[in-house]
């Protein structure tokens, strides 16, 4: 079951990659594929918008900014250090606070991206390819899932822990869209991007640090 589990790891890490790539490429050389994607799930995700929606969506979207996951992984962190799981701790630290901030601005900074000209709900500062916001949370919970299939003991409870994490990841990611500060493209890049980050992480730590818990 174990090697079942590692196997669909690394293939949908390996999926993600091509994913990315596919995105990067379509993204830079302005492909009509990339503007009917960007277009057909930006209007599914406009169309319920209402003032009540609007603003539960844009202080959700805060919850994805970089002070707000920093205190986040910090304290999570703090808390995993308490309890002795120093590899746990360290795992998710590295990913969240070392690697999701500057692999994203470095790829931004390639790709620079305009962002929509829809108007914004929140304020943005950089370009929009891919999107920070989903790609750190996509390694802050995915990283918080892989330790919680790690340390706890009931399925239930990691199956719980996993559906809620999984549920903010998405719910993250579509706020982004629906706020008017991202294409559609960019979010599933900013998850893509995340998944590959966290899956190199994973078998650094797994190879040369013992494991992440």
């Amino acid at each position: 079951m174990k090697k079942q589990s590692q196997l669909g790891f690394n293939l949908t890490a390996g999926v993600s990659l091509v994913i990315f790539l596919m995105l990067a490429y379509g993204v830079l050389f302005h492909q009509t594929w990339i503007h009917t994607f960007d277009q057909y799930f930006g209007h599914a995700v406009r169309r319920f918008i209402s003032p009540g929606l609007s603003t539960f969506m844009i202080h959700f979207t805060k919850f994805g900014n970089f002070t707000s996951l920093l205190g986040f992984t910090v304290g999570a962190g703090l808390i995993l250090f308490l309890v002795r799981r120093i590899k746990a701790a360290l795992f998710l630290l590295i990913n969240g606070v070392l690697l999701a901030g500057p692999v994203n601005v470095l790829v931004k900074h390639f790709i620079n991206r305009p962002r929509p000209t829809l108007p914004h709900m929140v304020t943005v500062h950089s370009s929009s390819f891919p999107s920070g916001h989903s790609m750190s949370i996509m390694l802050i919970a995915g990283s918080l899932i892989l330790i919680a299939n790690r340390l706890l003991k009931s399925a239930t409870t990691k199956l719980i822990v996993g559906i809620l994490l999984a549920i903010i990841i998405l719910g993250i990611g579509i706020s982004r869209i629906y706020v008017g500060v991202h294409f559609a493209s960019d979010v599933l890049g900013g998850w893509s991007l995340g998944f590959v980050t966290l899956a190199i992480s994973r078998y650094c730590f797994n190879r040369f640090g013992g494991g992440i818990a």
